[in-house]
């Protein structure tokens, strides 16, 4: 009986790290460390993030900034895989910031 209330408490930690709000800004800023370090676990953690938003943005029906998010992923994969755009990829994340503002 002690070992289920310890799991409960378990799950429900696990769920509330794993629901933190992702925001525009904090995507982007990760993208930045992405794209300046080339560190693969900083692109990999990146990518999930710019999907989780980029699925808020089909939830909102808001596709102008889905589709800025979709191209913010491939520059992430590209990167990821040693073929990134380099400073074009960093000037993107401007029209992002100013495409998803209120997401």
């Amino acid at each position: 009986m002690i070992a289920r209330p310890v799991t409960v408490a378990a799950l429900l930690l696990v769920e509330s790290v794993g629901a933190q709000t992702i925001s525009v800004q904090g995507v982007i800023g990760a993208a930045q460390r992405c794209f300046q370090t080339l560190d693969p676990r900083v692109c990999e953690l990146t990518l999930d993030q710019a999907e989780q938003l980029q699925r808020q943005a089909v939830e909102h029906e808001f596709y102008p900034c889905q589709t800025l998010l979709l191209g913010l992923q491939a520059d992430l994969m590209l990167q990821h895989l040693g073929h990134g755009r380099g400073s074009a990829a960093v000037a993107d994340l401007k029209d992002i910031a100013k495409g998803c503002a209120g997401l």
